[in-house]
């Protein structure tokens, strides 16, 4: 009985020693279970922490640029991503512009720059927001509004040939309420941001936008109410000075000179309209005979200045317009030396003598035409 009461304490005894070892055993895997969760959990937080807030744009320029094409669909925009190599890792930007609601509907369309390592989220809220970055359009002085169209459209997504339909349209007319003419004395030379995707009528609408502000800065208004022109007229003016030289400071004494001849109600006689009238820009020498060409530009037989400029003059010839040099020049003639200045005269006399000096040196240099 005694060693029947000893057997089973000890079976008792080994019995709750396994059932502990197998609690043992259990809250051990338990607890390295959990930790293996967490750290998994931690892991995935972290990557998709990375994924939204880690630098993901890698750019050796410093910047990536970006252009997103109307009706872009997401998947073109991967591949503009792609195209440039800008991105580190393409899911992560993937699945991040899904988690942010980037879709077809949200797509605009525009120029964009992203800095080296901006992280997705940065990159996704700018494209989704539309905050697209602007280009520089610069207009130069050109002779006719094709140049102008040309210019425009290296810069912006619409092309030469749409800007050009437009500016030849009755859609013009209708817009903005001016022709041709009116437009080519509203296109003042200069640089301008534009957004890329400007359109036609977005390009016109802000080369009219910078004209108002034009003539409403520094009197401009004002000083030719003085020399009793219009606006037009005064850029009418400016492109014939600006035909007349490139040498900038020449050109307040050219103005001067036209100034002189209308106020004392003669004809202009300005040989670059008579080249316009023409429509051989590359005339170097005009001759007696052109000066009969029928055209309201040939200022040699109508009277007042021609009905439209005969280019897109720089700032520079209007401003020479618009405070002109105050003398009693009434000629002017180019020198016989190829340095692109004049000599400016009173009288007749002494311009018929400067005159004859340079159709000689024409004839040496055997330019007649």
């Amino acid at each position: 009985m005694y060693v029947t009461e000893i057997f089973q304490t000890t079976r008792k005894a080994i019995d709750q020693g396994v059932q502990m070892s197998k609690r043992r055993k259990i809250i051990i895997a338990a607890t390295v279970f959990a930790a293996a969760t967490l750290i998994g959990a931690g892991f995935i937080a972290h990557r998709y922490y990375q994924y939204i807030k880690g630098p993901n744009l890698t750019a050796p320029e410093g910047f990536c640029e970006i252009f997103i094409y109307p009706e872009s669909s997401f998947e073109d925009v991967v591949e503009a991503f792609k195209g440039r190599s800008c991105l580190k890792n393409i899911y992560s930007f993937e699945w991040v512009a899904s988690r942010m609601g980037y879709t077809e509907s949200s797509i605009r369309p525009g120029r964009y720059l992203f800095q080296n390592g901006m992280a997705n989220r940065y990159i996704i809220g700018k494209l989704r927001s539309g905050n697209q970055d602007a280009v520089n359009v610069t207009i130069i002085p050109g002779r006719d509004l094709g140049f102008i169209a040309e210019r425009a459209a290296r810069n912006i997504l619409a092309d030469s040939a749409s800007i050009m339909e437009f500016f030849t349209s009755d859609r013009l007319q209708t817009e903005f309420g001016i022709d041709m003419t009116g437009l080519k004395t509203r296109i003042l030379p200069n640089t301008y941001q534009m957004w890329w995707n400007t359109g036609p009528i977005e390009l016109v609408e802000r080369l009219l936008k910078e004209y108002s502000r034009f003539w409403q800065t520094n009197d401009r208004l004002a000083k030719a109410e003085k020399l009793n022109l219009s606006p037009e007229e005064v850029i009418i003016l400016a492109s014939i000075v600006e035909s007349e030289t490139n040498y900038v400071p020449e050109m307040p004494t050219i103005a001067g000179v036209y100034l002189n001849r209308l106020k004392s109600g003669w004809l202009l006689q300005a040989d670059p309209t008579v080249v316009f009238a023409l429509g051989n820009p590359g005339i170097r020498r005009v001759l007696t005979r052109d000066l009969e060409v029928d055209s309201p530009y040939n200022t040699y037989k109508n009277p007042g200045l021609p009905p439209g400029p005969i280019n897109i003059p720089s700032i520079h010839a209007i401003e020479a317009v618009l405070n002109p040099d105050s003398h009693e020049y009434y000629y002017f003639c180019a020198r016989p030396d190829n340095s692109g200045t004049h000599v400016f005269s009173k009288t007749l006399s002494a311009h018929l003598n400067n005159a004859r000096q340079f159709q000689n040196w024409l004839n040496r240099q055997r330019i007649m035409r």
